[in-house]
């Protein structure tokens, strides 16, 4: 089976770099983009297509509502929201689900091993589940 083609979008050079480590490190995952903005994730997509997208919401020329506002989802690309606003429950995440967010996942919330455990783990849980997901509702072509 192939690889699951995992693409980032962050502002944070920092953040994007430790998700692609921790991603690498799957074994069935591959980084296939990372970018800064929502406006070169758009510019990426009219040419390859991930299989998961994990999107931050707050970046700069074009932010993570902006950027599913304006995302033609026909390819039912599971699109993962991380953001500091999943902990709280926000207007913001429940305005991204409307607009075809799939699920969500929080930062760690320290810097410890085992916070480190826990976050890669769930977001591995998550990119498998959204990668199920998708390709069940593809083969049954809703």
């Amino acid at each position: 089976m192939s690889k699951h083609k995992v693409m980032i979008v962050n502002d944070s050079n920092v953040i994007r770099k430790y998700l692609s480590e921790i991603i690498c490190s799957f074994g069935d995952c591959e980084i296939c983009g990372s970018h800064s903005t929502g406006k070169n994730a758009l510019e990426y997509l009219k040419h390859q297509k991930p299989d998961v997208i994990i999107l931050d919401l707050e970046m700069p020329v074009l932010d993570g509502i902006s950027f599913l506002e304006k995302f033609s989802n026909n390819n039912k690309i599971p699109v993962i929201i991380m953001s500091v606003y999943v902990n709280d429950q926000t207007e913001i995440l429940k305005i991204a689900f409307e607009l075809g967010a799939t699920d969500a996942i929080g930062l760690p919330k320290d810097s410890s091993k085992e916070e480190g455990v826990k976050f890669s783990t769930l977001l591995h849980s998550k990119i498998i589940k959204s990668r199920i997901v998708s390709t069940h509702t593809k083969l049954k072509g809703d």
